[in-house]
């Protein structure tokens, strides 16, 4: 599990596809030198496992179904992702709950700079906008962010998160342009609420077939 709160930038190394799938690695010494194979790290949203590692680069292996809900397979040579290690049980949790389960991607469509901070405004598929809600919790990139506005039900809702000085200079989002792409996981409590609602009234008390 983790909580959104990037530990650090790193750079691709290399993306390797090999048939359906594709081999990553990313230079981060920080999140490297912490991590062995096994480890989880969440690049740019994404619960990724180790397999390889050195001082300064990890890899990872990505299937099929990642490379299809993600913009991993994007990736060239020299971009900037955004790490986090997974959370320690006794850490602090400074962000929200973040599996590293991207639900999809949204495409940035607006971009206002303010004095101290800039506003983000993502299109988000239908199917996704339920989950989004205004002061909610959304995971961009694999950064926390509280939602700042919404569309509410439209033909093409869309959501706004406002960023500090911090996050634009500490996480990737500080480099986005109008166009670009990102992951983005909704708040899983959302995801398993609708679940929840989805089966009400299937059950009667004692039939748990």
């Amino acid at each position: 599990m983790f909580t959104g709160i990037v530990e650090e930038v790193g750079r691709v190394v290399r993306l390797e596809t090999k048939g359906d799938s594709a081999v990553l690695t990313v230079a981060g010494p920080h999140t490297a030198a912490g991590v062995r194979a096994g480890y989880s790290v969440c690049v740019d949203g994404a619960c990724l496992t180790v397999t390889h590692h050195t001082e300064d680069q990890m890899s990872f292996d990505v299937m099929a179904e990642t490379l299809e809900w993600t913009c991993l397979g994007q990736l060239v040579a020299g971009d900037e992702v955004n790490l986090e290690p997974a959370m320690r049980a006794d850490a602090r949790f400074g962000g929200h709950v973040v599996q590293g389960h991207v639900d999809g991607t949204a495409q940035l469509v607006k971009r206002a700079d303010a004095e101290h901070w800039r506003v983000l405004r993502f299109g988000l598929a239908p199917e996704l906008a339920q989950y989004v809600a205004m002061k909610g919790a959304v995971a961009v990139h694999g950064v926390s962010l509280t939602v700042s506005a919404v569309s509410g039900p439209a033909p093409e809702p869309w959501f706004e998160v406002s960023l500090i000085p911090t996050t634009l200079a500490n996480t990737v989002l500080g480099r986005l342009a109008t166009g670009d792409v990102v992951n983005v996981e909704t708040d899983v409590l959302a995801r398993y609420a609708q679940n929840l609602a989805s089966f009400a009234g299937c059950q009667t008390r004692g039939d748990h077939r």
